[in-house]
Formats: structure tokens, C-alpha cells, sequence
């Protein structure tokens, strides 16, 4: 109900006093309620589909909440995976929290992000966090590794499993080979109510670098902490290209080539990046995979090259091949006159 109040000089003159101190008062209080609830922003729901949520999904508990036993100072059963739990004390009248972290690595050392040689380096950053303050005390670490050997439906069911009743992991760390990163980081955003966090050092294609910001973006719970990305190399290249006003590349890669850096098949994943910003770049490209050249590898380059393109050595077995097999010398100055064409190898 609008009442009279003398307080009427906040909007307008004296002239405006019986206007201000009846109507135009309340009207315009009212006119300023409706206007924040309508400019109020909907309410945004997190996760990509409802799901109920699992009590393991919260990181504190009560201990009476989970179903294991636990007594004051002791640890709980986790078979294998006990030696891989950082405990604090707890007892029966407090929350126990626990963070569950699930590592898909492949345990072969011949990736470099793999399990034997990322998991030291995780003992010493929890040190480091622990030492620091950093982390809450009373919260302990649980890492829960699995091999997924590169392997892109292995790697699918090692996430499944740790985010199933058994694990109930919080957070994914890795898959750290692309071909075994993609399915995984699909299936996140649908994991629990609100997805689950997919963090990985690899992810090198261009295609992990799509915007992520929405549920309908393919790889929406992925979060890539590399530096270095194949659509990097890509621009790199492209700027040497402009550089010296070329408009051809020939492009020799091996397929399975750098096994160490993403898994199977990095040559190949590396090529189909090129190729996808050299089509930006309106680069006239030709890719050629020395996997089925290597009955005859001269012969090969021989052909695709010819006389037809400069060449520029990567240092590797093919740029010397393809110079002795072409009878071109690759030198500067010829570079020089023939800046409309180059050959890369990788």
C-alpha cells in the first residue's frame, strides 16, 4: 500500500512533490522490482543431462555415509590400489574427504606421458601441495590408475570404470595419446550430473581446440595443459610459406612417425592439421605417405617430386633421399628461384 512521505526530492523539483509523494513513488518501485526480475539472467543448469546424483560423487562424507568401515587411524581396503591413498586420520564423529583421481596412461615407457613416469612426478606435486598449504589437509589423494595401451576402447572402458561404483572417480587425468584421448573426452560431459573434468597434457589435433564453452561442443569437460599443438606447427609453417611467397607444398609424412609424442599414427594426425589450415590458407598442398613407398622409396619421390619443386631439407632420411633421387641441390640461392614451391618432409 503507497502511503504519503515527505521525503519527495529524491527524483525531480518542488514542483513534483505531490506526484513524487503519492503515485509516481510507488509506480516506479514497483516499475524497478518487475525490471530485476525480468532482466535477471535464467538459471543455468550444470551438466549436460540429469542424473541422480551417487553419494561417492561428493568429495566429504560422513564416514557412516560410506560403505566401508573405518577406524580411528586406520585406512580402508582398496586392495591393489591401498599403497596409491594419502590418508589423514579420521575418526567417527567428523567428515572424511577424499579425493579420487583416475589416471588412463599407458604403462609402456615408449609415450612419454606414461604411467611409470608421470606417476613419480604426481607423488612429488602432491608433496609440493601438501607441503605448501596449498591442498586442505584433512582432504586425502587417491590416484587410480589404469592402461589403456593407446588404445581407443580401452581407454573408453578405464573411464567407465573409474567413474563406476568401485571407484567413483572426481576427476580424469589424461588419456595422454590423442587416438585414446577422443572417445574419452566425448563421454564426459555425459558422466554424472555434471560431467567430469577430463585434464591431459596431450591433445594435440586441432579438433581438441574447438570451443568448449556449451554441452553441444564435442569436447566440452576437456581441459588441455600442453603448450604446443599441431594447429601451432600448422601456423608456423604457414607463416614461413607466406614468408618466402610460396603457394605449393608436397607433403611427406610417415604415418606412424613420432609414436612417443600421441600414440599411434602422430605423422598422420599431424598431416590431416597441416592440410586442414592449409585449405584455410588457400595453399595448394599434395600429401604423400612414405609408408607405401617403402618397397621402392626413390622411385617414389622421383615421381611426386620430379623437377617440379624446390626443395627444402629436414635434416631426415627422406630430405636426403629426395635430394640424391632428384638431382636437385637444395641450396639457398636455388631455394632463391623456385620461392613458388617447396617440399616439406617430416
Amino acid at each position: 500500500m503507497c502511503t504519503r512521505t515527505t521525503r519527495c526530492y529524491w527524483f525531480g523539483g518542488p514542483g513534483w512533490q505531490k506526484v513524487l509523494c503519492y503515485r509516481c513513488v510507488c509506480f516506479l518501485s514497483v516499475l524497478f522490482v518487475l525490471g530485476v526480475v525480468v532482466l535477471l539472467p535464467a538459471p543455468v543448469e550444470c551438466g549436460c543431462r540429469r542424473l541422480v546424483q551417487k553419494p561417492c560423487e561428493a568429495i566429504c562424507v560422513r564416514p557412516n555415509a560410506l560403505n566401508r568401515r573405518l577406524t580411528l587411524g586406520t585406512r580402508p581396503d582398496y586392495g591393489e590400489d591401498a599403497g596409491n591413498v594419502s590418508f589423514p586420520l579420521v575418526s567417527s564423529d567428523v567428515w572424511t574427504c577424499e579425493l579420487r583421481i583416475v589416471v588412463i596412461m599407458p604403462a609402456n615407457t615408449s609415450v612419454e606421458a606414461s604411467l611409470p613416469r608421470v606417476r613419480p612426478v604426481l607423488e612429488k606435486a602432491e608433496d609440493f601441495i601438501r607441503r605448501e598449504g596449498i591442498f586442505p589437509a584433512d582432504v586425502a589423494i587417491r590416484w587410480i590408475p589404469f592402461d589403456d595401451r593407446c588404445e581407443q576402447a580401452r581407454a573408453t572402458v578405464m573411464a567407465m570404470d573409474g567413474t563406476g561404483s568401485d571407484y567413483c572417480g572426481h576427476l580424469i587425468l589424461g588419456p595422454s595419446c590423442d587416438f585414446a584421448l577422443a572417445p574419452v573426452a566425448r563421454i564426459a560431459r555425459y558422466i554424472y550430473n555434471d560431467g567430469i573434468p577430463v585434464i591431459t597434457g596431450a591433445g594435440y589435433t586441432f579438433d581438441f581446440e574447438e570451443p568448449k564453452t556449451h554441452c553441444e561442443n564435442e569436447f566440452h569437460m576437456l581441459f588441455r595443459t600442453g603448450l604446443v599443438s599441431f594447429k601451432r606447427m600448422a601456423f608456423f609453417m604457414i607463416e614461413l610459406i607466406r614468408h618466402f611467397n610460396w603457394n605449393r607444398v608436397v607433403y611427406f609424412y610417415d604415418r606412424h612417425s613420432y609414436y612417443n609424442v600421441a600414440g599411434p599414427q602422430t605423422g598422420h594426425l599431424l598431416m590431416n592439421t597441416m592440410a586442414e589450415f592449409f585449405r584455410h590458407e588457400n595453399i595448394t598442398y599434395s600429401p604423400f605417405s612414405t609408408d607405401s613407398a617403402r618397397t621402392n622409396f626413390t622411385e617414389s619421390l622421383k615421381e611426386k617430386v620430379g623437377l617440379s619443386y624446390a626443395t627444402v631439407a629436414a635434416g631426415s632420411r627422406a630430405a636426403r633421399l629426395l635430394m640424391t633421387s632428384t638431382g636437385i641441390e637444395a641450396s639457398s640461392d636455388e631455394c632463391s628461384k623456385e620461392l613458388s614451391r617447396v617440399c616439406i618432409v617430416w
